[in-house]
């Protein structure tokens, strides 16, 4: 009898130590202290959508998955971000897009460790985020018809149809009157001399030109060498190459009084040209079976473009464009002309991408600038239009619309 009492006295003893071991292990685990987030910089703090940046600091958890940005703006939250990759000390993330148009968000960014029963937070840090869609209104003229130029010094010039006046606007936003061609209609582009370079499509005018100090055009090319010219640019060597209205494109030969070759024989009207690189691009539209967009690399001097050397990237009926832009990873986006608002490019390799909605009908014309397209609205009102893509775009290759 004396023996069964003391084993149900070690039985209860043993009982008691395991419980208060298991209770000391459970305090050890809930007394493990997890440190706040600590940011020490992000880099950029300015930036568009789409974009990365680094959050650097300390006490970030090291599973990526587990620290949440956050940003806000006065207390309203705007966005929460999981980071792309991290560690301890550095987490990487792509800025959402939250930003207006053509507003700039001054916002607050902090780190938050989920893990975390408390989820304790860092304290905040500044950051901008840039609009990836602006709006430039030039005062000056009641639609942006005439094509789109910019210098070397980051100056914008915008030309109206008729009248046809010429406006620069600096990269500070301000406008001023640089001059005026013969009716605008045809593209623009700043030469190697620094002239202001236009198409007149219409009547015996050809390509004109404004000198750097502005005023009225001087007569440059004369229509009696390349009729109806609406868009042209210059290689490296300072060769000029000119797209008609109707399809043709010449070479004009750098250091020669207008002496012209025939480089590709007249196509489908009112067919849109680029030179980009050392290719030919041009679309050919009104000319059902033949429709879309082709290139030719630049031929030899004396020699023409040939059909084994035309490759064409897309054949469709579905587009009109009055107008291309190549941006420089190659992309050619077109200004789809009437009764539609969706800006779309093609691929090098032939897929058609929808970009951005913009908010008119009818894009007229196109420049790709600092990683920027810049579109005219053409016939609707005095806008142009400025979509940042970024460089060669990461994941903002087609941002979201803000519509």
């Amino acid at each position: 009898m004396e023996n069964k009492y003391i084993r149900i006295l070690s039985i209860i003893s043993l009982s008691v130590l395991v419980m208060f071991s298991c209770e000391d292990e459970t305090k050890d685990v809930e007394d493990t202290v997890v440190p706040t987030p600590v940011i020490t910089s992000i880099d950029p703090a300015e930036g568009y959508p789409g974009e990365e940046a680094t959050i650097t600091g300390e006490n970030f958890n090291a599973t990526t998955s587990l620290n949440l940005i956050e940003i806000d703006t006065n207390g309203v939250s705007l966005a929460s971000v999981t980071p792309s990759a991290g560690t301890a000390t550095s987490l990487t993330f792509t800025r959402p897009n939250v930003s207006g148009v053509g507003v700039t968000i001054n916002a607050t960014l902090r780190v938050r460790n989920v893990e975390d029963v408390e989820e304790k937070v860092s304290e905040s840090i500044a950051i901008s985020l840039l609009p990836v869609f602006d709006i430039v209104y030039v005062n000056g003229l009641p639609k942006t018809k005439g094509g789109l130029a910019f210098d070397a010094d980051g100056n914008l010039y915008a030309r109206g149809q008729d009248p046809a006046d010429v406006f620069k606007i600096t990269p500070e936003g301000e406008e001023s009157y640089f001059g005026q061609t013969h009716w605008g209609e045809g593209e623009m582009h700043i030469g190697p001399d620094g002239y202001l370079y236009a198409a007149v499509v219409w009547g015996d005018y050809g390509i004109v030109r404004i000198s750097p100090a502005g005023g009225d055009y001087e007569t440059w090319m004369p229509d009696m060498y390349v009729n109806n010219p609406f868009d042209f640019d210059w290689d490296s060597d300072g060769n000029m190459y000119i797209g008609t209205a109707d399809g043709t494109i010449y070479r004009r030969l750098a250091n020669t009084d207008n002496e012209v070759e025939l480089l590709k024989s007249s196509g489908a009207w009112g067919s849109p040209f680029r030179l980009y690189n050392d290719d030919l691009y041009w679309y050919t539209k009104n000319d059902s079976g033949s429709n879309g967009l082709y290139k030719a690399p630049v031929p030899a001097v004396g020699d023409t473009v040939t059909a084994s050397s035309i490759t064409q990237i897309l054949a469709s009926e579905d587009y009109n464009p009055s107008g291309l832009a190549i941006d420089g990873m190659g992309n050619v986006y077109l200004m789809v002309g009437w009764e539609n608002s969706t800006l779309v490019r093609v691929t090098p390799q032939g897929a058609v991408e929808e970009v951005w909605e913009l908010p008119t009908e009818n894009p007229n014309k196109a420049v790709w600038h600092n990683n920027k397209l810049w579109i005219a609205a053409g016939n609707q009102d005095s806008s142009v239009y400025v979509l940042h893509l970024g460089e060669e775009y990461g994941t903002g290759a087609v941002p979201q619309n803000t519509w």
